[in-house]
């Protein structure tokens, strides 16, 4: 209802006119408009950073705190970020930008936008979950697409997949488990989300983001969500999440993706492969498993969320 009212009294104003409508706007969205921009604990780059958002991400503006936002992800998770890292933008504008062509960037690695004149000049980097608007073009290999501050560029057409395509969803185990592969050995970062450097779910959140599926943002978080398993890791399927409790508190503290005959890919210390076997040379005895949880069949469940019924990216 909100969103409906916002709309008629944005439409009022057009018709008042450009310039007073763009005076009395209501920007309470926004969308992050550099690759990387960090959420904090509170207003300050010295606090903590909790999380992190890639560009393209659609954003609640909660409220603002000097130079910056309180904003919330489309998981439900907030965090503080610098208002220069946001385009702020009003319900027509956002949603506008629901109803329009997208494309998700899926690389692997870090990626670079580049500029459209053919000579290749950087105009950005961008991670795997980043969303951009499509420019029509008829190039092959390439394909132009328009960053949410108003500059464009171009990317390789098989970095990227169209968002729209996410509703045709069917979930490639193998897939997911060669990208948390690809990231061994990429330094663990307490509150990443982003290729560049993560945390143990931020890893899980960026290997499902990337076949279109949202995740809840914390461990702890996580594990409540899909089928419950227990803590015999016989039972897990590749894939499935798995989740490891401190010895003193029994809380989650850690968790990975299953990829089978005991072994797991998670970020500690640096992105890489053990094991829950206790016979394994790669057993961790300090990692205390406690549970698991199956993502697979459980779409547009509770905390796991496939991106195009997410009505922060597309008008439903």
């Amino acid at each position: 209802m909100k969103n409906v009212i916002l709309l008629i009294i944005t439409a009022i104003l057009v018709g008042m006119g450009t310039a007073r409508a763009d005076e009395y706007a209501i920007k309470t969205d926004g969308l992050i408009k550099v690759a990387t921009a960090c959420m904090r604990s509170q207003p300050g780059h010295s606090n903590e950073l909790v999380s992190q958002a890639v560009m393209g991400t659609p954003v609640k503006l909660l409220e603002q705190d000097g130079n910056w936002y309180l904003a919330e992800t489309p998981e439900g998770y907030r965090g503080y970020i610098i208002a220069n890292a946001i385009a702020p933008k009003d319900s027509v504008e956002m949603y506008n930008w629901r109803e329009s062509k997208r494309v998700m960037y899926i690389g692997h690695y870090t990626g670079r936008i580049v500029s459209r004149d053919g000579h290749g000049t950087p105009v950005s980097d961008i991670h795997a979950g980043s969303v951009l608007q499509i420019i029509p073009g008829k190039a092959k290999d390439s394909i132009d697409v328009l960053l949410p501050d108003g500059r464009s560029g171009r990317l390789a057409r098989k970095a990227v997949t169209p968002l729209s395509d996410f509703r045709r969803h069917r979930l490639d185990t193998q897939r997911l488990i060669d990208m948390a592969r690809s990231l061994m050995g990429v330094s663990y970062l307490w509150g990443g989300t982003t290729t560049a450097g993560m945390d143990c779910s931020g890893l899980a959140k960026i290997c499902y983001l990337n076949q279109g599926i949202i995740l809840r943002r914390d461990a702890g978080q996580q594990a409540v969500t899909g089928t419950i398993l227990g803590d015999d890791f016989r039972e897990y399927r590749r894939g499935d999440l798995v989740f490891f409790k401190s010895a003193t508190t029994g809380r989650i503290v850690h968790v990975g993706i299953y990829d089978g005959d005991g072994l797991y890919v998670h970020s500690s210390g640096r992105v890489r492969v053990n094991s829950l076997d206790p016979e394994s040379p790669l057993y961790i005895p300090s990692n205390i498993l406690a549970s698991g949880c199956r993502i697979d069949g459980n779409i547009n469940t509770d905390g796991i969320t496939l991106i195009t019924s997410t009505p922060a990216y597309f008008n439903l």
